[in-house]
């Protein structure tokens, strides 16, 4: 592949719940032969013992490991961390790297780094944002949800969920955590992580690519099915359990924060599809947590690839086909206090063919 996507370095973000076992998890992946073209950068050095891992050189602010993987520390600004280790890459002072996981603290809102990524003139084409990987403690996971804000936050904005310690939880524990994870973030793939074992392409490989070209992997980008059915399917059985969360404070949290699609059968003109994501964004880009759909545009062979999180939005992509014989605008959100029924009419409205 030669397109741009390719050419820039992968990056993914791990962000998590404060006791979440994320140095465990670094400490075993840190020692695994499959992490040697990967570079780490960690908030400090001092969460992790580098010094067991063998350091084989040292340069300054990074260290190469006897795995053949660079690990450096955060040292202020994020993007001047980067551009130094490109810069060390360069003059080869440090090993080449084709990917580049980023560790950040406790309950930090990813959502500073993901805009980064989008906005940073310095990091454009050379950096791409691949995943947010979220890790959940399986004994303390649903604690936390019920106690913070930014933990239900955390977990809409992943790709990829890591339920931690499942082996010390208890199996129902852990079982009823990973389908409130899975309410509250559909379209997440959530890996149970055992003795703080994870397998690098657990790790790199289970968020789905961004489609490009053909669409290929359209379906399983987008996971609307999840969101579709995921709603019937909660009406049905958890009616009755309704008070019963009330009553240990459940849902408190999780009841702002909801996940559902957007389905649309007339195709929409392209400078109305741009109104609507504009206004969608600037009235409510905050609480828009999640925002992927492909859309029928009007003229258009094939479908456009929307993506947005919170106010970032990704250079819509064109695909060159549409990859089945469904040729409906479908869109998956989390929102936190933004119905799905506002979101829907919206779009009719726009949609209308008076509206272009």
């Amino acid at each position: 592949m030669t397109d741009g996507a390719s050419a820039m370095i992968p990056i993914t973000l791990v962000t998590g719940f404060l006791g979440s076992g994320k140095t465990t998890l670094l400490n075993n992946l840190l020692r695994d032969p499959a992490m040697t073209d990967t570079a780490v950068i960690i908030n400090e050095f001092g969460d992790v013992a580098i010094d067991h891992l063998l350091v084989e050189s040292a340069v300054e602010n990074a260290v190469v490991l006897q795995s053949g993987c660079i690990c450096c520390s955060v040292r202020g600004d994020l993007v001047d961390t980067l551009s130094d280790l490109k810069g060390k890459e360069a003059r080869g002072e440090v090993p080449p790297f084709s990917r580049i996981l980023i560790e950040t603290t406790g309950l930090a809102d990813p959502t500073s780094i993901v805009q980064l990524f989008a906005t940073e003139p310095t990091l454009a084409g050379l950096f791409r944002l691949r995943a947010v990987v979220t890790t959940v403690d399986a004994v303390n996971g649903g604690a936390q949800l019920d106690g913070f804000e930014e933990a239900g936050r955390q977990v809409a904005l992943a790709d990829v969920l890591l339920v931690t310690k499942a082996d010390i939880g208890e199996a129902a524990t852990t079982a009823a955590l990973c389908e409130r994870l899975h309410r509250l973030n559909p379209g997440a793939e959530i890996v149970e992580v055992l003795h703080g074992h994870l397998s690098p392409a657990d790790l790199f490989e289970r968020a789905p690519e961004a489609p490009s070209g053909d669409g290929s992997n359209v379906q399983r980008w987008l996971k609307a099915e999840a969101f579709e059915h995921g709603h019937d399917h909660h009406h049905h059985h958890h009616d009755h359990d309704h008070d019963h969360d009330h009553h240990h404070g459940h849902s408190h949290h999780d009841a702002a924060i909801k996940a559902f699609a957007v389905t649309l059968d007339t195709p929409i003109a392209r400078d109305a599809l741009r109104r609507w994501l504009n206004s969608v964004l600037s009235l409510r880009g905050n609480d828009l947590l999640r925002m992927k759909g492909i859309v029928n545009v009007r003229g258009e062979d094939g479908p456009m690839v929307v993506h947005a999180v919170q106010q970032v939005v990704h250079p819509p992509v064109h695909l060159a086909a549409w990859p089945s014989a469904d040729h409906s605008t479908r869109i998956v959100f989390i929102t936190r206090n933004i119905s799905q029924a506002a979101l829907q009419r919206s779009l009719e409205l726009l949609a209308a063919p008076d509206a272009a």
